[in-house]
């Protein structure tokens, strides 16, 4: 009876000891099946703003020549934009997460059909219309031809095309675009001569025909620094030197406070040089050169 009585109560202890470990067990399932819970409810949350927060992106084509150029523009960053020409096979452009992207794609022969959708960064997808173009082999397809020369201290812009030019358009970096329309009787060439800003800058130049075919080129221009002015005394004369290497176009001086204009200057003179006498006691001189629309200031005092 004694072992037996011993036997009941090692059993009974084994199992209170049990108790807290199963409890323990409980405890932690029921947690993360919380936590399982609360991250299903976020990420449903976050999907459910995303898609609140959606704007479509525009999308604008436009055909050139034998391309089609996409343009895609909105609020949501794009992943990639996924086009197919008359139901056949998908391809894929990526936009590496920028809100305004374009894509220049070539055209099949014939009348088209152009199916596409986006996907932005956050998975969101549009499927646009259906797009309907042509295109035949007969069409206008070649480029115009743009060239770039300095003239005269001014930047020369000559765009020619084989049938005929529509425009064209310029952009100092930094700057606005500027358009340049024909406005002689050749179809087939617009000229127009630009101020050079000063420095180092970029030009992003495009010509467009008529059938929309078009040529950019972006060209880094080393802009005039304007006229170097030197000046020092000689027999009781300020001897004045002017150079400039796209030529000196006026000069314009105050001595003393008497203002005058340099007016014997040949054209398109690059170096000029002339004489003010000093006066007795104080001289001030201040000049003025111009190369067209860029001035250079030159300001010394001398007592004779």
């Amino acid at each position: 009876m004694n072992q037996i009585l011993v036997t009941n109560d090692k059993s009974e202890v084994s199992s209170n000891e049990m108790k807290p470990i199963v409890r323990f067990f409980c405890i932690v399932s029921i947690v993360f099946a919380l936590i399982l819970v609360f991250c299903g409810a976020f990420n449903i949350y976050k999907v459910q703003a995303n898609r609140k927060n959606y704007v479509q992106p525009e999308l604008v084509c436009e055909k050139e020549g034998s391309h089609l150029n996409v343009m895609l523009s909105g609020k949501n960053r794009i992943n990639k934009f996924v086009y197919s020409w008359n139901d056949g096979n998908e391809i894929t452009l990526y936009g590496n997460g920028k809100e305004t992207v374009s894509f220049q794609i070539e055209m099949p022969q014939g009348e088209n059909k152009l199916n596409s959708y986006v996907i932005d960064v956050n998975g969101n997808k549009t499927k646009y219309d259906e797009y309907t173009v042509s295109f035949t082999a007969e069409e206008d397809t070649v480029k115009p031809v743009l060239s770039l020369e300095s003239v005269g201290g001014k930047l020369q812009i000559t765009a020619k095309d084989e049938t005929e030019i529509d425009y064209v358009t310029y952009q100092w970096e930094g700057g606005e675009e500027t358009k340049i329309e024909r406005t002689d009787d050749d179809k087939t060439m617009i000229k127009k001569s630009i101020d050079v800003e000063k420095g180092t800058k970029k030009i992003t130049l495009k010509a467009v025909d008529k059938s929309g075919n078009t040529h950019t080129v972006v060209q880094t221009i080393i802009g005039s620094n304007g006229p170097t002015i030197n000046v020092k005394l000689s027999n009781g004369n300020f001897i004045v030197k002017v150079t400039d290497e796209f030529g000196i176009t006026k000069i314009e001086y105050t001595h003393n406070e008497e203002p005058k204009t340099v007016d014997n200057i040949p054209d398109g003179a690059k170096e000029f040089e002339f004489k003010v006498p000093l006066k007795e006691g104080p001289n001030y001189l201040k000049i003025n050169a111009y190369e067209n629309g860029i001035m250079t200031e030159y300001k010394c005092k001398k007592t004779k």
